[in-house]
């Protein structure tokens, strides 16, 4: 029990000390250079209307099988109702 008391004793005394910090004595942070301007590149807008010009063919064509799976169910409803 003795030790005990004198741990805890350690342990108060060891915890309530207050520490000063030191004074920050380093340099704030500067920011990161801001980036270097886009040069007007006519190939980079050369690609982007490529790019454009693939998504709406991409786009067309998705509307065009959909279209296409619209009237085969279409079709398909039309068969089933008939009667025989």
């Amino acid at each position: 029990m003795k030790r005990l008391a004198l741990v805890a004793v350690v342990l108060v005394a060891a915890c309530s000390t207050k520490e000063t910090p030191k004074a920050d004595t380093t340099a704030p942070a500067m920011a990161p250079a801001p980036a270097p301007a886009m040069a007007t590149d006519s190939t980079a807008k050369a690609a982007d209307s490529a790019m454009a010009s693939m998504k709406m063919d991409t786009a067309k064509a998705k509307m065009d099988t959909a279209g296409k799976k619209m009237d085969e169910a279409k079709g398909a409803m039309k068969d089933a109702t008939k009667k025989p």
